[in-house]
């Protein structure tokens, strides 16, 4: 079984060395992962932004002023009978902290 951790760590380095030139868009993060993690969502937002998934039952409420920053959805297939999807929001300027919800 593959883990997310290789996939989370090269999005967070990204995030960490990359934020001046990355471009937010999903040829561009896709370009950078393995081949089994497929990136389904790319968009950069802007500061002030609101972001969520309000039809996600769990965090029905969707966070509002934000920072600018590239929301990222990827699906990773771990098994030939499993997968599973994360998110991952990347600030254009980074603090070296992050949160983990879930």
């Amino acid at each position: 079984m593959k883990s997310a951790s290789p996939i989370l760590l090269s999005l967070l380095g990204l995030a960490c060395t990359a934020q001046a030139t990355l471009q937010c868009t999903i040829p561009a993060i896709q370009s950078l992962l393995p081949s089994n993690a497929t990136v389904i969502f790319a968009a950069a937002q802007e500061a002030g932004s609101t972001f969520g998934n309000q039809a996600d039952i769990a965090y029905p409420t969707n966070a509002t002023d934000l920072p600018a920053f590239c929301a990222v959805v990827v699906n990773v297939t771990s098994s030939a009978t499993s997968s599973f999807t994360f998110g991952l929001g990347m600030p254009v300027e980074w603090n070296q902290r992050y949160l983990a919800v879930g």
